[in-house]
């Protein structure tokens, strides 16, 4: 997964219609451009991101489920195991692992696991037809899928190799150091596939410089820090999740992970979000305009994937609590364009 023309994001050793993410070009002038952060450009991977964290706060809880909770050490340790038997499969730096599962802690287990590898993950919806998850894989030139256990069944007939966490998981052994395999930050972070302007899955592959340089941007803009609780709810096939997940990660801040059910009830939602202590709610504005009343907790919201209207800001707005809107295509690496919104002024998606 090497080899990149920027001017037209052909990647060699990928088929050809899966295009990597790229900047624009510099000669276009109707751009808006955000002000210039050389020092979020490092030499860095997703990975590489987490452990800083789990070597800064390794008791402090990392993320929480009903009845479940574990630190960042602890989260470590299992991805860890997860991630020793992926690379015992193949997993490694240019290779791409399917990521097929129910929202939840064990989920983001195995996706941290293969960031480990030096692997991009190919996220699938919960929901995802078995037919798309085949003719993903294949367009992806993947051989390995991890999946529930409970999504035997549904695999069966995928031809390639499946596998669950636990019956991969080595819990002995030396770290698994993707460097040593030959990571490096143009490598691809993950795989994110579009219905495409044609209706057949188009591939998006997302480099690890792409996105540790967003996370360090979006971290700056939004001003989250390790004193957050962030809540976990969208699908890891919809690339908001990068930002619900792996700012937490990157700030060293707390994940609260919402199942599947719970998000489509507004009112049992809106009841997590403030038992949980919520700060950050990251989501589409649908869904924040459903929920039944306030949570006063919340200081951070930020939208994205639709039009927000200003009755929604209006709403929401508090003294005390940021309210963002941004936009951006999965091209652009999650959010290209972002603005602080408030009832005083219209409502835009920034520069």
């Amino acid at each position: 997964m090497h080899g990149i023309n920027v001017d037209t994001g052909i990647l060699s050793g990928l088929p050809e219609g899966v295009a990597r993410s790229k900047p624009a070009s510099s000669a276009a002038s109707s751009i808006l451009r955000g002000p210039a952060r050389p020092e979020f450009l490092r030499d860095e991977t997703l990975a590489e991101i987490f452990a800083a964290t789990v070597a800064a706060r390794p008791d402090a809880l990392c993320m929480t489920e009903t009845g479940r909770a574990l630190t960042y050490a602890q989260v470590d340790a299992e991805a860890e195991a997860i991630a020793r038997g992926l690379v015992a499969l193949g997993a490694r730096p240019g290779a791409v692992v399917g990521l097929w599962m129910e929202r939840g802690v064990d989920l983001l287990l195995a996706q941290l696991a293969i960031a480990k590898t030096g692997a991009a993950w190919l996220p699938f919806d919960a929901d995802a037809p078995a037919a798309r998850v085949a003719e993903c894989l294949a367009d992806a030139a993947s051989n390995l899928l991890v999946i529930a256990p409970a999504f035997a069944p549904r695999a069966r007939g995928i031809e390639v190799r499946v596998v669950s966490p636990a019956e991969v998981a080595i819990s002995a052994g030396a770290p698994v150091d993707a460097r040593a395999m030959g990571a490096n930050r143009r490598d691809a972070a993950y795989v994110i596939y579009t219905s495409g302007s044609t209706g057949k899955p188009k591939g998006i592959v997302v480099e690890q410089a792409n996105i540790c340089q967003y996370l360090r941007a979006a971290a700056a803009t939004y001003g989250i820090d390790a004193s957050d609780v962030a809540l976990q709810g969208a699908s890891v096939a919809f690339d908001l999740s990068m930002e619900e997940i792996w700012l937490p990660y990157l700030v060293g801040a707390r994940l609260h992970v919402a199942d599947r059910k719970l998000m489509g009830d507004a009112e049992a939602l809106l009841a997590v979000i403030e038992a949980a202590g919520v700060t950050v709610l990251d989501t589409v504005p649908t869904l924040l305009g459903l929920l039944p009343g306030d949570a006063p907790a919340l200081r951070t919201i930020i939208l994205g994937g639709e039009a927000c209207p200003p009755a929604l800001v209006a709403r929401w707005a508090k003294p005390g609590r940021r309210i963002f809107n941004s936009y951006g295509p999965t091209e652009t690496t999650v959010v290209a364009t972002v603005s602080e919104v408030s009832p005083d002024r219209a409502v835009t998606i920034g520069a």
